[in-house]
């Protein structure tokens, strides 16, 4: 293992390993553990060597987010979307606005992240049709709603896309402050199936007035996002793989022999093992070759997140199996981590439109 995949593995199990079941009963946002990730530096991880943060890339972040998620794909989710949000913010704005931003974010522990669904739009996030951003001099005015925001209300800065009011096919992104005048969330909306402590609930903006110097110059960050998301799956898939050996070998019938004796229950170990380990091989080999061409490790990454995300819904349901009628009533973790599983093929991208990405860019196709 790498230096930065070991001491993130540490953290996680003294900080993020304890709380991670209390998370998901009270729907509640890992506030504690993001004062911790800031005073271990993991939230600048991103931030630019010569802005003073620790100068990753793609690689660092799959497997911070990876040690994160196999102990609360929770925590995971949300590290991930403050990175691909710092990542926007770092590769497209103004210059005096990053080097703000990223002092905010390592001095303050200043946290980011994504507000781009829409109720219109659903996993399409990219034509928004109900936020609409219009110029006026040096100020933009945003009006809309987005219809899931991770780490709303809790995150300090969204980077959000909103339609010009001027340019049809033009729409921009944005840095939204959660205390900007005319931004409002409705908290009491959000009750997640899974994921349940990364509070995705809506979040309006009414006359919201934006300086042109919180504008994004048309980031992209798909593919970091892409392979982040990956991570967080195939790293929950680690995390069944444990939960589902452990409960074999502890599991004894009155005869005195283990469930892990039974053959169909190897079988299920070797199937949520071997899924485990490839989704979290193929997510690091995307990672590798997108820190040589991001552009090229694009169809690779896009596989990644295919292969993690179908990988860990077999996984989590092979581990209700092993669970058995106790799993079906909250016992250890297995249906926590069926739920947190099922999220992953609607979460946009959604799997059907990673799929047809998948298709059009082996063929040379403009992705829809």
């Amino acid at each position: 293992m790498s230096e930065i995949l070991d001491k993130a593995t540490e953290f996680a199990k003294q900080y993020i390993q304890p709380v991670a079941q209390e998370l998901d009963e009270e729907s509640a946002f890992p506030q504690d553990i993001l004062t911790k990730l800031h005073e271990e530096r993991y939230l600048e991880l991103l931030v630019p060597e010569d802005l003073g943060g620790l100068g990753g890339d793609i690689v660092d972040l799959v497997e911070v987010t990876w040690a994160f998620a196999k102990e609360s794909a929770t925590v995971g989710l949300t590290y991930l979307m403050h990175n691909v949000a710092l990542a926007a913010v770092i590769q497209a704005a103004k210059e005096e606005t990053k080097k703000q931003i990223a002092k905010e974010v390592k001095e303050e522990g200043k946290f980011l992240a994504l507000a781009y669904s829409e109720t219109s739009g659903g996993v399409e996030t990219r034509k928004p049709d109900r936020t609409v951003a219009k110029k006026e001099g040096d100020t933009w005015t945003l009006n809309g709603a987005k219809s899931m925001v991770t780490s709303a209300t809790f995150a300090d800065y969204y980077v959000i896309i909103a339609k010009d009011a001027q340019e049809e096919e033009d729409p921009k992104n944005f840095i939204v402050a959660k205390d900007d005048p005319g931004v409002s969330f409705k908290m009491e909306w959000w009750s997640g199936l899974g994921m349940r402590g990364n509070v995705s609930c809506p979040m309006f903006m009414d006359g919201v007035q934006v300086p042109d110097s919180y504008r994004l110059d048309n980031p992209k960050t798909h593919a970091v996002f892409l392979a982040g998301l990956a991570a967080v799956y195939s790293g929950l898939n680690m995390a069944i793989a444990k939960e589902a050996i452990d409960h074999t070998q502890d599991r004894q019938y009155p005869d005195g022999h283990k469930l892990a004796e039974v053959d169909a229950i190897k079988g299920h170990l070797s199937a949520i093992y071997s899924k485990a380990m490839a989704g979290t091989a193929l997510t690091k080999q995307a990672a590798q070759a997108g820190r040589d061409d991001l552009e090229a490790a694009f169809p690779q990454i896009l596989a990644a997140r295919v292969v993690a995300t179908e990988n860990v819904i077999e996984s989590a349901n092979l581990g209700m199996r092993i669970g058995g009628g106790r799993a079906y009533t909250g016992y250890k973790n297995f249906e926590l981590y069926l739920r947190n599983a099922l999220a992953s093929q609607v979460m946009a991208p959604s799997l059907d439109m990673l799929q047809e990405w998948i298709g059009e860019t082996l063929t040379g196709q403009e992705m829809d």
